[in-house]
């Protein structure tokens, strides 16, 4: 299979979107990891089929403070930043 990309820019960065039929004939879908390498003059990418991703964790605030209230003591500038109430979606 060959297919002509152009290479772009975007964000100061060098782009080229993957068709999905190429992805699918290597079998990489959304989210797989690539490694990729030059041989010969070319790139090559291969699927790197990582293990089952875990779940994420959401952490209370609570445990996300934890040794906050020291903050203080290293860095002034955070002094009275842990006083008063939750703003946000945080857990308790």
């Amino acid at each position: 299979m060959s297919i002509i990309m152009k290479v772009r820019e975007q964000d100061g960065s060098r782009v080229v979107t993957l068709p999905s039929e190429l992805l699918d004939s290597i079998g990489a879908g959304v989210g797989t990891a690539l490694a990729l390498e030059v041989k010969d003059g070319a790139i090559v990418a291969v699927p790197v089929h990582e293990p089952a991703a875990r779940k994420s964790r959401r952490y209370t605030l609570a445990e996300l403070l934890v040794g906050a209230e020291h903050l203080p003591e290293i860095y002034e500038g955070v002094a009275g930043s842990l006083d008063g109430n939750p703003v946000g979606r945080e857990l308790g």
